[in-house]
């Protein structure tokens, strides 16, 4: 299973681990995609917890009220993309 997150974000799942994988858009030496693994997870809940604390350093908020606000948009960011 690979799920593209955005851009060059995925999670992946080998049958035993969920990994979230950042692509490079080069090569390996064997020809394959080069990614940066951003971790590997038991359980894919553990995968979006740590997809959500991401999105929070990426947060350029000054007060705790946009810091809420902000949170809240990444869970109805990511409620959208699992959402059917």
């Amino acid at each position: 299973m690979k799920v593209q997150i955005e851009g060059n974000l995925y999670i992946e799942h080998d049958g035993r681990q969920f990994i979230i994988k950042q692509y490079t858009g080069k090569l390996d030496s064997k020809g394959s995609e080069a990614y940066a693994a951003i971790g590997y997870y038991t359980k894919l809940e553990f995968a979006i917890k740590r997809l959500v604390q991401l999105k929070i350093s990426e947060s350029t908020a000054a007060t705790l009220r946009e810091l809420l606000t902000e949170v809240e948009s990444i869970g109805e960011y990511i409620r959208s993309k699992i959402d059917f």
